[in-house]
């Protein structure tokens, strides 16, 4: 079991926390780039984050952030949406 965030009886851990806040940056990205008019970008950012998320196949060493990515898919999906909504007010 990982350990909690809070080092109390709260669930929530580092992992899922990380995955969140990496789903929020890419997101937030993701929809800013979509509103200047980068929407090409912006697709193939998103959809290579929820090929990874989901279990995308990858050859050698596979980096932190994704292991992170891979292990709480539904935490960083879930900001990835949130990140990407905020991304587009901030416009």
């Amino acid at each position: 079991m990982a350990k909690s965030v809070f080092e109390s009886n709260n669930s929530l851990t580092y992992t899922e926390v990380h995955a969140a806040v990496l789903g929020a940056v890419i997101g937030t990205l993701a929809g800013y780039a979509h509103g200047i008019g980068r929407t090409e970008v912006s697709i193939g950012v998103v959809s290579t984050f929820v090929a990874v998320a989901l279990g995308l196949k990858y050859s050698g060493k596979i980096p932190a952030a994704q292991r992170t990515i891979r292990r709480e898919p539904w935490y960083a999906l879930a900001a990835l949406l949130v990140g990407g909504a905020v991304g587009l007010v901030v416009l």
